[in-house]
This record gives C-alpha cells, sequence and structure tokens, in this order.
C-alpha cells in the first residue's frame, strides 16, 4: 500500500509556519523578499517568490470581503511586485484590490499591468465575481443574489436536471522527476473517465469528457484544461473535475499556500514549485469565477498531508479551510477530498486503485442515480473502514455550497429539461412563438 504523500520540502528546507499567522504574515513576508534579494540569482528566485505572494492575496478572496484582508492582500500585491517588477498579475490585481478598497491608484497599476502583458489581465479575470449566485435556489430573472454573483435565469436548483454534462479528469503516476511517480493514478483517472462515459453509469457524452494523463498532463496542459471546462460548460449545465495526484500541504511552502503537482512541476526548490505547479487557489477560481453551470463537483484524489515521497511519516497539516470555502461559494458548488488532516490519501494493490477512487467507483455504480452527498457516505464510510483495517487513517471530506441544490453524477442530460411550466426564461417567448410547448420536456 503506498500513500499519495505531500512532498517533503525540497533541498532539505524548513517549514516556516510564521506564515500561517495573520499577526506574523507581513513581517515573515518582508524577510521572505528581502532574503531574496540578496542571492546570487535574485531575478529567478524573485520572480518566484512574487508568483507566490500573489497566490496567497488570492487565497484572501471571497465575494463578500472584509476590508482587513482586502488590506492585507494588497500589502501582498505590493510584496509581489517590488519583489518582480516585471510580474503582470502582481500590477493586475493590485488594481484589483486598490478599486475594491477604493483607495491607492488603480489605473497606474493597470497601466503597468498592460505593460507587462498580464495573463489575467488579457482574461480579465475578476476574482471577487462569482460566476453563480453566491446562494440560493429559485432567483428572479436578471437578478443575483448577495455576494457579488453572476444573474441567472429562475429555475429550482433543488432538481437534478441538467442541459448538458461536461468533465475534466486528470490522473498522472509517471512524474518528469521519476521520485514522485505513483502506482495507480493514471489507472484511477482511466477508470473515472469509463465510468463518465458509460452510457449506463456516467451517461457523459464521450466527447463531453477530457482527460489529461502523466506526460500530457503538464502545467500549460492542466491549465488549458481548466479553461476548455469553462468554456463549454453552462448555467445549466454540470462541470466535473477529478484530479489524482500529489498535493503539497499547508506547511510545504513559506508562503503557505497549496499546490497540486502536475507532469512537469520541479520540486528540487520553492521556486521551481511556485513556478512550475498549479496553485490550488487557481482551481478555486476557475469553479468560483469561470464556470457558470449551476453544477459543479471537484473530486481530488491528492494528499495535502505531510510526508516525503520516500517516508512513511505523517504531521498535521491539511487542505487550507479556506480553499474549501472559496470552491463551495457559489450555487450548486460540491467539492469531495479523499483524505483530511494529518492523512494519506493510500493507494492498493489490492484493488489496483487508489482506495479513495476505489470506492467512488463503486459507488458511482451502485447508486448512479443518487446525489453526490448519497454517494460520498457510501465512500466515507467504505474508505474508513477499509483504512483501518489494515491500520491507516483516512477520512474523505465533502463541502457543499448549500444544501438544497441536487447534484447526480449519473443523472441522464436532457436539453432544456429545466423547463417546466410556470418557469420564465430567457427567450421563452421566442420558443413559444416558434411553437415549442415546454410541458412536452417536464418529466421523462
Amino acid at each position: 500500500m503506498r500513500r499519495r504523500a505531500r512532498l517533503s520540502a525540497p533541498n532539505g528546507a524548513t517549514t516556516v509556519r510564521e506564515w500561517l499567522s495573520a499577526k506574523a504574515r507581513d513581517h515573515a513576508v518582508t524577510l521572505l523578499v528581502a532574503a531574496t534579494l540578496a542571492t546570487p540569482v535574485y531575478a529567478q528566485q524573485a520572480c518566484a517568490v512574487s508568483k507566490d505572494l500573489v497566490v496567497r492575496a488570492l487565497e484572501m478572496v471571497s465575494a463578500t470581503p472584509v476590508r482587513d484582508q482586502l488590506a492585507n492582500g494588497l500589502l501582498l500585491l505590493k510584496q509581489a511586485e517590488e519583489a518582480c517588477d516585471e510580474n503582470g498579475d502582481a500590477w493586475y490585481y493590485r488594481s484589483v484590490f486598490e478599486r475594491k478598497l477604493g483607495q491607492g491608484n488603480p489605473q497606474y497599476s493597470l497601466g503597468k499591468a498592460r505593460e507587462r502583458n498580464s495573463p489575467a489581465l488579457r482574461s480579465e479575470d475578476d476574482p471577487f465575481h462569482l460566476a453563480t449566485p453566491a446562494r440560493g435556489v429559485q432567483l428572479a430573472p436578471g437578478v443575483s443574489s448577495t455576494g457579488g454573483g453572476a444573474p441567472h435565469s429562475s429555475r429550482d436548483n433543488r432538481k437534478p436536471d441538467v442541459s448538458h454534462k461536461w468533465a475534466l479528469v486528470i490522473g498522472i503516476a509517471s512524474f518528469q522527476d521519476r521520485r514522485l511517480n505513483l502506482q495507480y493514478t493514471r489507472k484511477d483517472a482511466d477508470a473515472v473517465s469509463a465510468l463518465l462515459k458509460d452510457p449506463v453509469y456516467g451517461r457523459f457524452p464521450p466527447d463531453h469528457v477530457k482527460l489529461i494523463e502523466d506526460e500530457q498532463a503538464t502545467t500549460v496542459n492542466v491549465r488549458a484544461g481548466l479553461n476548455w471546462l469553462a468554456r463549454q460548460a453552462s448555467e445549466d449545465d454540470l462541470a466535473v473535475i477529478y484530479i489524482a495526484s500529489h498535493g503539497t500541504a499547508r506547511d510545504q511552502d513559506e508562503a503557505g499556500a497549496s499546490y497540486v503537482v502536475t507532469f512537469d512541476t520541479d520540486v528540487q526548490s520553492r521556486d521551481g514549485l511556485y513556478s512550475t505547479a498549479i496553485p490550488l487557489v487557481e482551481i478555486s477560481n476557475v469553479v468560483r469565477t469561470r464556470v457558470k453551470a449551476l453544477k459543479a463537483v471537484v473530486i481530488l484524489d491528492t494528499c495535502h498531508s505531510q510526508g516525503a515521497v520516500t517516508q512513511t511519516v505523517t504531521v498535521p497539516a491539511s487542505m487550507p479551510p479556506q480553499m474549501l470555502d472559496h470552491i463551495r461559494e457559489g450555487t450548486g458548488r460540491v467539492i469531495i477530498g479523499a483524505s483530511q488532516a494529518e492523512e494519506s490519501s493510500f493507494e492498493s494493490a489490492k484493488y489496483g486503485h487508489g482506495l479513495f477512487t476505489y470506492y467512488l467507483l463503486q459507488g458511482l455504480r451502485e447508486q448512479k442515480d443518487a446525489p453526490v452527498e448519497k454517494i460520498y457516505e457510501y465512500v466515507r464510510a467504505h474508505v474508513t473502514q477499509d483504512a483501518a483495517a489494515n491500520g491507516w487513517k483516512q477520512h474523505p471530506f465533502l463541502s457543499a455550497s448549500d444544501g438544497q441544490s441536487s447534484v447526480v453524477l449519473g443523472i441522464a442530460a436532457t436539453p432544456l429539461a429545466w423547463l417546466w411550466p410556470g418557469t420564465h426564461v430567457v427567450g421563452q417567448p421566442i420558443l413559444a412563438a416558434a411553437g415549442f410547448q415546454p410541458a412536452l420536456f417536464a418529466s421523462r
């Protein structure tokens, strides 16, 4: 049995737990930047640190931020652009935070971002704006709920019906750095992809499932996959993200940010990690701000507990609580993870899968029409019991945006299924004029 481990601090680096303290954060940032400036390879290290400081600032974002969070985030962004003036995203997000706070000179910062060809500026990223209503169901047409959510047409999100289903499945067993290799993560991803496309159990159209594995799962390609999902999924659709790989723990890197390790992630140094892994907040922001689907599920078979690739010891660490809050902001958001704090996600030679994914597959086969919460209860009970029988601790977790949205992975997609009688939607008068009768599609 092998664990999907949180990577140990590279090059023997020690953990700087002070980063986890809000009181020490500003001091730690100053020390980190100052130390970086003193190194011979200033430019490379400074810009790597700068990227991580931007990640830290984005981790403070919410749809309803408090002023202290904004002020702390802005301080981190100022430190980021001081560490690496060429980091266009640091300047761009600085302008966003300044505008949100109503202070500073956001136009100046935006100009700097434009000069530096900021990717975030090109995509017009707004981390404070949700792609779905912040909470609730049956919203009035064109009206968003509180919290900066996007307007949506009226529908009862308590019903599981969806028009289309889309999935991004990522599994990495063979890494560029062979010391990171895992046994069953690619097999897990293959099995999840196959089950989702199965006409009996998953019922996803084959061309609606994008599978990215091993050498194809580079940082660039994973980002492209996330962009693909965000473009494809409309508001009345179901969007699913499944990732099986290594993950860093809260205390792995100095700034306390969590990352998902891709095929070409460089774990030899902090600088490499900051520059080549995928920040978990980036995945979170895609789900929060770009995926318009009112039903979205993120499944992570990654381990955010401490323990080297070649070690079997774990120490307290966990997926950042604010990441759970980020991903579940909005309507119909569900995140399911393989393990909690102080735990690893185990692989099983007996099943030829990761323990979590094995029971996820079993649950989806046995209860294909059940909501994800019920599938989760099945997975949690069996994983916990099976792990305990072997003397291990592994407890999956679930976090959801609300207790009303019904999300069923195995449901058959029915285009326009949500157009039942009495529901006003954008374009309904046009459909009615063409002789379309929503009542014909109200039930199956």
